[in-house]
């Protein structure tokens, strides 16, 4: 990837009509392609960002060859639209970009600002193999680190007490559920005790994966008479939170 231009992989795998990046706390970042994970870069955890990260690109031949957006089938948290004028006939290029929060849109593109940082779609010139002139073209960004600068749980508890101050937070899931933050990870998979302002209220611990016992968090219901309480968040409820392990 040189400044201002994007260069196709020469190892570059059977183009497929769509891709998708995940962005880690730790600033590990996947590609995925027709379901499965194919590239992963390393970057500065998202909670001490200090310049923009190329993430990677993605490649389109003509605007007319996207489909429409349809909500029933395209699951997102946020939509933005980007207006690509109607004269426009020739391949496009995006940069995927992710940075501060004071990241700035550089060329024709979108950004959206989150708690800690930015994320920018913007166009860039792109230099890609002949063969590939009539295919949809993703690909990750060169990577920064060769590994993460950082441990998962550390690197989560230190995003969120950048946002809301050092201690501990409980968070509720879109779901009904909940998840409660220790301070600082432990040494080991931790157990939890709530105390609730009213003797109706309990929990149930939602185990993890065998293979994947954090040390940082419990995940949780919240119970009332009628069992899990799915429907009303009851956090003004809980009173205290200790966790059970060892330092």
């Amino acid at each position: 990837m040189e400044t201002g231009k994007l260069i196709a992989e020469a190892d570059l795998e059977k183009p497929v009509p769509y891709g998708r990046f995940s962005i880690h706390t730790t600033g590990e970042i996947h590609r995925y392609s027709g379901g499965q994970r194919k590239d992963t870069i390393h970057i500065e955890p998202l909670h001490q960002l200090t310049k923009a990260h190329a993430v990677g690109y993605f490649s389109i031949p003509t605007p007319e060859r996207l489909d429409t957006y349809d909500a029933s089938k395209h699951t997102a948290d946020v939509v933005e639209t980007l207006e690509i004028p109607t004269e426009v006939s020739e391949r496009l290029t995006f940069l995927l970009e992710i940075g501060p929060k004071a990241l700035k849109v550089a060329t024709y593109g979108i950004g959206l600002s989150y708690e800690l940082y930015t994320l920018v779609s913007r166009s860039a010139a792109a230099r890609l193999p002949e063969e590939l002139a009539a295919s949809f073209v993703e690909a990750a960004a060169l990577t920064v680190f060769d590994s993460r600068q950082i441990q998962k749980d550390e690197a989560e508890l230190r995003f969120y007490q950048k946002i809301y101050g050092q201690g501990s937070f409980v968070f509720r899931e879109n779901g009904g559920a909940y998840v409660a933050l220790t301070s600082v990870p432990m040494a080991r998979a931790p157990t939890m005790r709530v105390e609730f302002d009213g003797s109706e209220l309990s929990i149930e611990t939602i185990p993890f994966d065998a293979q994947n016992k954090p040390t940082h968090k419990v995940r949780f219901w919240i119970r009332d008479k009628g069992g899990r309480n799915k429907q009303h968040d009851l956090r003004e409820h809980i009173r205290s939170v200790v966790f059970d392990a060892r330092l």
